[in-house]
């Protein structure tokens, strides 16, 4: 009974957080001229949150396990400074090649196999590559690969 409270104290927060995203969302008001409009994005990220909220709310009990090993340091030092890396590499690497070492290494840490932390880092900045600049228009630093269209 204490682990379902415990879970439903993690999800029922971050539902709401979702639920809440998707509601204001819907009042953004459009772009002239772009299909998508800025409510998009809020949007996505609020049925994602609603869905791990979920995900978390039907975890079988005994699957959590606490990072006190020092692995489990590493990677709770390692997220910790991934938005520092971050602004610092924004403009000279830029976002696709960034997003790719970034998402590759934080799921390494989360002791992610190699081939997923690859397709997982890959599926990361092309996805976020198409989302943005692509079709929000919102610019993004392409550093050495200027050949990437918007």
């Amino acid at each position: 009974m204490a682990d379902l409270a415990r879970r439903l104290g993690t999800a029922l927060p971050v539902a709401a957080l979702g639920i809440a995203a998707i509601w204001l969302s819907r009042d953004f008001p459009p772009v002239p001229g772009q299909t998508y409009g800025p409510g998009l994005f809020p949007t996505i990220l609020g049925w994602v949150l609603t869905a791990c909220a979920v995900g978390v709310a039907l975890q079988p009990a005994g699957e959590r396990t606490i990072a006190a090993t020092p692995k489990g340091r590493v990677a709770a030092l390692v997220y910790a400074l991934a938005p520092a890396v971050l602004l610092l590499g924004w403009e000279s690497i830029g976002w696709p090649l960034l997003s790719f070492a970034l998402g590759v290494a934080l799921l390494a840490v989360g002791r992610v196999r190699w081939w997923r932390c690859i397709l997982g880092g890959a599926l990361i900045s092309v996805l976020t590559w198409v989302l943005f600049p692509m079709l929000l228009r919102v610019p993004l630093p392409r550093g050495p690969l200027p050949f990437i269209p918007y």
